[in-house]
């Protein structure tokens, strides 16, 4: 299962605060008991919530334990909870490990209707919602060679967006 976050921030000239405090808050959350991988991106075109981090969980209750309630959620952000819009929290069926992507890799993400990528010949991984915020009913997820995804994201006026990894994929250490 997949918990995606997606936002804006809004103050850029704080960013590379903002972007260390959230590196800290990828350990806290991998801390959590049923969160097993973190792993930050951003949008390479013009998006309205271009951050975007995937976690890999256990299920949904994850999120309802005491752990979580402890350290997550929109709660947990101290300052920075205002500065940050366009905010979205799902929880994802279809696949149960997020991909790992790498230098040289995008991830590729899409809402649209399976029909209306199939001529990008990409293999998408279909996604439902179960969880959260339930902002989109589906999603598809596909990792591909920088060149290639920022061919298919085009100008971001298209189905497909791009998201280059801002961190490599963290996995949670467990005593």
């Amino acid at each position: 299962m997949l918990y995606v976050v997606e936002l804006d921030f809004t103050q850029p000239t704080r960013k590379a605060e903002w972007d260390a405090w959230y590196m800290e808050h990828v350990d806290v959350l991998l801390s959590v008991p049923g969160i097993h991988t973190a792993q930050r991106f951003v949008c390479l075109t013009h998006w309205s919530a271009p951050y975007l981090a995937i976690y890999s969980v256990e299920s949904p209750e994850v999120f309802e334990s005491a752990p979580y309630r402890a350290r997550g959620g929109r709660d947990s952000t101290g300052e920075w909870k205002s500065l940050m819009v366009n905010w979205d929290r799902n929880v994802f069926a279809g696949i149960e490990r997020a991909p790992a992507v790498t230098a040289g890799q995008l991830l590729l993400i899409t809402e649209a209707d399976p029909a209306a990528v199939a001529r990008a010949e990409v293999d998408f991984s279909w996604l439902e919602v179960l969880g959260l915020d339930r902002t989109v009913a589906r999603r598809g997820l596909a990792v591909v060679e920088e060149m290639r995804g920022r061919h298919l994201a085009g100008d971001g006026q298209g189905p497909i967006r791009a998201y280059r990894p801002t961190m490599s994929q963290r996995i949670a250490v467990r005593a």
